[in-house]
């Protein structure tokens, strides 16, 4: 899922099929990973640049987790195209879901697990 939370204006056709495009191979690549992704877009606070942040959860349980990254405005109107500061903010992002996967495998355990596996059937 998507939330615009841009201006049209401030998107070019380049910008927003490149977006597009970065957006869609990190949702195939995620797909598997995480139960929920929802990908929010937007300008920062200050309006120098274009902010992608991301919502996942990683079980049923509906723990969500965010991330975010950021790519100057000027980086995206470069005259080679949006494609590598896209790439970058989506790379960054990969990172940001690796990290919370791995937190999680080395979170303490909750009473009710810990009970669980000192249980013997």
């Amino acid at each position: 899922m998507t939330a615009l939370t841009i201006r049209p204006s401030l998107l070019d056709d380049d910008i927003a099929s490149a977006f597009e495009r970065e957006k869609s191979l990190f949702m195939a690549r995620n797909e598997e990973r995480c139960s929920h992704l929802l990908v929010r877009f937007g300008p920062d606070e200050a309006d120098e640049k274009f902010a992608v942040s991301v919502a996942f959860t990683l079980d049923e349980a509906r723990n969500w987790h965010q991330v975010k990254a950021t790519v100057p405005f000027a980086e995206l109107r470069r005259e080679d195209g949006p494609d590598r500061g896209l790439i970058s903010a989506f790379a960054e992002l990969d990172e940001g879901i690796s990290a919370a996967r791995i937190a999680r495998l080395f979170a303490p355990l909750s009473v009710v697990q810990r009970m669980a596996g000192a249980r013997r059937d």
